[in-house]
């Protein structure tokens, strides 16, 4: 079983070489079809036609899409992602700086949706039809419908300012203002992410309550957060990472807008910007790896869920 699982690892890395060339392509591919010159955006509105074709040269932008392409390939398997075209810093050192900041940003947001989601499900399948199940599944609804930059807007407006507790922008300096600076923009990714997953959650509870090891459970003497425990929740779990995976690319491409809404300086922000700088390298460099953390994630997913069931059998 564990080389079978080697072998799926090793195969599913393998696989993600086609993928991301092709992604990188249709990124390639996009940006030279979005309207604007680079090289004019670097050199200034008043600089001449000869100033603009030397400035396109140097960036190499009036090359053929598939000369591009090659050259890109090449440097980034030698670990060189190019440099910005607007400030000439390294694209590699640059998403090494902002990276960190994303990361924390959706690994809270998807921790924070775990811990609620489970008991929330839980409650709701509990109380099927009641009283609690339906305001659950009213807020489900809610969360749903609401816009995450809106949500942004209200958190900052009805609890950053009003209280003092949490700033409104910023990332701040020590690991205690990372924490608190953190908080309420991870609230926002879980709220966004959240629906989903204890709508899932609370189905496959509801599935699992007729099975028979769950009535053998009954018949042992377990009731209540005990059966739930031992016999429900345990069983619900690999449905759960599924819907968790496919969660974590919401909340990735989430940070987008919740990082420009909190001004935080992670990778999502940085990607807003360099669109709208016609920043073609660290575009690319930043679509690379979201791409690449969220086919890890996936693969992840698959690893973990035939840990905790050892029915499941992974092939690729």
């Amino acid at each position: 079983m564990q080389s079978n699982r080697f072998g799926f690892v090793v195969r599913r890395l393998a696989s993600l070489i086609p993928l991301l060339l092709g992604i990188l392509l249709v990124v390639m591919l996009l940006l030279s079809l979005t309207p604007g010159d680079p090289a004019r955006l670097v050199v200034g509105p008043r600089a001449s036609d000869a100033e603009v074709d030397r400035a396109r040269e140097q960036l190499g932008v009036n090359q053929p899409l598939w000369t591009r392409y090659f050259n890109y390939l090449v440097s980034a398997l030698q670990g060189d992602l190019g440099k910005s075209f607007k400030s000439g810093r390294n694209v590699s050192a640059q998403i090494a700086e902002q990276f960190p900041v994303t990361l924390l940003l959706a690994t809270s947001g998807i921790l924070l949706a775990i811990v609620i989601s489970i008991p929330l499900a839980a409650i709701s399948a509990r109380s099927n039809g009641g009283i609690g199940d339906q305001i659950i599944r009213g807020f489900n609804v809610l969360g749903t419908g609401l816009p995450t930059f809106w949500l942004s807007i209200m958190v900052i407006t009805f609890i950053a300012l009003p209280t003092g507790w949490f700033p409104v922008a910023g990332i701040g300096r020590t690991p205690g203002e990372n924490l608190r600076s953190i908080v309420l923009p991870a609230v926002v990714v879980a709220i966004a992410i959240m629906p989903p997953m204890i709508r899932s959650l609370r189905a496959t509870i509801l599935s699992l309550q007729t099975t028979e090891y769950v009535l053998a459970g009954r018949t042992l003497g377990y009731s209540g957060f005990g059966l739930m425990r031992h016999f429900v929740l345990r069983n619900a779990l690999p449905p759960l990472i599924t819907v968790t995976a496919v969660q974590a690319s919401y909340a990735l491409f989430g940070t987008v807008i919740v990082e420009v809404a909190f001004s935080l300086p992670g990778m999502g922000q940085g990607l807003v910007v360099a669109a709208g700088q016609r920043d073609y390298p660290l575009v690319q460099g930043f679509t690379l790896v979201f791409a690449l953390v969220i086919v890890l994630v996936f693969l992840m997913a698959d690893v973990l869920t035939s840990i905790i069931d050892p029915r499941v059998r992974i092939s690729a």
